[in-house]
């Protein structure tokens, strides 16, 4: 027999008809393990080997602070919904929660409480659906030669912008805050491109304007003056980021791409902006810091004021002698000082501290107001109780999507029934299986659906180029006789076929 008492188990039998009765054995089992779901066997050294800072901590330390913090995960998800109540989500802020953000991914009633705070800012589905007229051969050449068209009128993100524009004072603009389930927020008539829009043009007209304002090759001249490359574009992890260009006034437009920004983070669309971890922590609120959050933006610069900090007197003469004076240039290039006259005054070994102090803090608030009309649109659409529940990495990626493009994420995406495009996705890099998400469904990130209709029954061929249709997702592909001539006429038309003209004359509008 088992007799349980709280904390153990005690294992008793009976032997000689009665006579010998002894405990046998004693089972030591945590109630609290059992409760929370930990196994302490978790924290041994081989399960540690994707986190090198934690094996120089005993095991059992780990397993008792991993205690600790679901007891307290626990305690908060009963004060969660009076910390954050749902029905007073548009009152102030509540980003006394900030400091705790990270452990509020361990919540089971943070989701619940996230999607009633969504559901109750929410307005009703627009009575109407905005038509616009998009003409993307002007765009692209405007794309190709930004000088031609200083305005940018011709760029698809202000033929949008100004599309939706209400076209008398009875006309009301749009709040984006309507139902997830309201995924088309308008209809494209691309000019001289025949298309009937059904959701494929309104996805591709949100990857048009992705691509004008953070282009995702660094080679191509900026189109749009909303956002400016960060100085790590020739090497590093963090080279093909972002961030609000200083110079940039237009306010309006900022405020704008925060309430698209907004209306993704609400539906099921993108709007994907290489933006570094330090303009998502300032749209959601968080404290960011230099060591942590400007290397994404200035690796160079980070290494040099680490490098002045501590130098001697000798290195900092030898190296900067008389030419080092009080001014710093911005993400833009534009040459700021960082005191009255700075540009003439110059810096002392002996003053080479307060120095970094102004570079860092003149560097770190370069964009304060760009981001600040960003986050103003944002909180129009968002209420702020959500942001005080998300982190910056789950903002960027529910505005932004997966941008993870793996050969396993697209197998569900009902691409496994087709062997030949599981090959060439196999062979494609992380660019190449955008454009295909691109080609096949307007979206360029996961989660995206696919559908795949393969020709069966007709011959061979290695002429015929596939066919997608975006508004359903769908990819149309001859039958290909391998799957290297797959992969090729697959890459071709990702990158060349994206003009829309199957579904009707373009010249019968």
């Amino acid at each position: 027999s088992t007799v349980y008492i709280p904390h153990c188990a005690t294992v008793q039998r009976s032997d000689n008809g009665g006579i010998d009765v002894r405990i046998r054995g004693l089972k030591i089992k945590s109630s609290c393990e059992r409760d929370l779901g930990l196994n302490a066997d978790v924290f041994q050294s081989p399960h540690l080997v994707r986190y090198p800072r934690l094996e120089c901590t005993p095991p059992d330390v780990l397993y008792r602070r991993a205690l600790v913090i679901l007891r307290f995960i626990s305690l908060l998800d009963g004060l969660l919904p009076h910390l954050v109540p749902a029905w007073d989500y548009s009152l102030g802020t509540f980003n006394q929660i900030k400091s705790i953000k990270q452990f509020l991914l361990l919540s089971k009633r943070r989701s619940a409480l996230i999607i009633q705070c969504l559901k109750d800012s929410e307005s009703s589905k627009p009575n109407f659906m905005p038509r616009l007229y998009i003409n993307r051969r002007l765009a692209m050449e405007h794309r190709d030669n930004p000088s031609l068209d200083p305005t940018c009128k011709n760029a698809v993100f202000t033929q949008v912008y100004e599309g939706l524009k209400p076209s008398d004072k009875y006309e009301k603009t749009l709040d984006y805050r309507w139902p997830a389930r309201h995924d088309q927020w308008w209809e494209c008539k691309f000019i001289a491109e025949g298309i009937i829009d059904q959701g494929g043009g309104f996805r591709d007209s949100l990857a048009d304007m992705s691509e004008e304002l953070c282009p995702s090759s660094a080679e191509c001249a900026m189109p749009l003056p909303f956002f400016t490359r960060t100085s790590n574009q020739v090497a590093g992890e963090a080279r093909d980021f972002y961030v609000p260009n200083p110079s940039c006034r237009e306010f309006q437009k900022y405020e704008w791409i925060g309430q698209l920004m907004g209306a993704a983070l609400r539906g099921k669309d993108f709007l994907v902006l290489a933006l570094p971890g330090l303009v998502w922590k300032q749209l959601t609120g968080e404290s960011i810091s230099w060591n942590e959050d400007f290397p994404a933006v200035d690796s160079v610069l980070v290494k040099l004021l680490e490098a002045m900090e501590h130098m001697d007197k000798e290195t900092f003469d030898f190296k900067f002698g008389q030419e080092l004076v009080y001014s710093t240039p911005l993400s833009d290039g534009r040459l700021v000082e960082l005191i009255p006259g700075g540009g003439s005054v110059v810096v002392r070994y002996e003053d080479r501290m307060e120095f970094v102090r102004l570079v860092q803090k003149s560097r770190l608030e370069e964009s304060k107001e760009q981001i600040a009309a960003i986050q103003a649109g944002l909180m129009k659409v968002v209420p702020q109780a959500v942001l005080d529940l998300l982190t910056w990495q789950e903002v960027e990626k529910k505005v932004c999507g997966d941008p993870e493009i793996t050969v396993e994420a697209l197998k569900p995406l009902r691409i496994h029934s087709h062997s030949k495009i599981c090959q060439s996705c196999e062979i494609y890099n992380l660019f190449d299986r955008s454009r295909f998400l691109r080609f096949v469904t307007g979206r360029s990130r996961l989660p995206a659906p696919i559908y795949i209709f393969p020709d069966k029954q007709g011959s061979e061929t290695t002429d015929a180029l596939p066919q997608s249709s975006t508004c359903s997702s769908t990819l149309y592909l001859p039958k290909y006789p391998s799957a290297k001539v797959c992969e090729e006429k697959l890459r071709y038309a990702a990158y060349n076929c994206v003009a829309i003209d199957t579904d009707m004359s373009p010249w019968e509008e």
